[in-house]
């Protein structure tokens, strides 16, 4: 029920990197969003894909569902340089959910 979850709240928080990041409105600080976008859908496209194959697709869809809204509302809620703030710390928070799901032992 854990290894489930874990991937699950990873990837929402991805999605949520990607929508945020794609609603920054600064130019300059578009392009600190660049190394969380690239680290999000690298290692997200890779989860999904063993996600998708062990917990279905129907999960991942929703887990990506999920950071939509959050991303959506901040980005029009908060000033650009807040908005980075709260995509890095999202990424970082991601980066350590992700750190415990890779610890899983993979199903086979």
């Amino acid at each position: 029920m854990a290894e489930p979850l874990v991937y699950l709240l990873t990837l929402a928080l991805f999605s949520f990197v990607i929508i945020a990041s794609a609603r920054m409105s600064h130019d300059m600080l578009l392009l600190a969003c660049i190394p969380p976008v690239f680290v999000a859908m690298i290692l997200g496209f890779f989860m999904a894909l063993y996600a998708g194959e062990v917990f279905g697709a129907t999960l991942i869809g929703v887990a990506l569902a999920l950071g939509v809204p959050p991303g959506w509302w901040l980005a029009g809620r908060f000033g650009p340089r807040d908005l980075v703030i709260a995509i890095y710390l999202a990424w970082a928070a991601a980066l350590v959910v992700a750190l415990v799901a890779f610890g899983f032992p993979d199903r086979v």
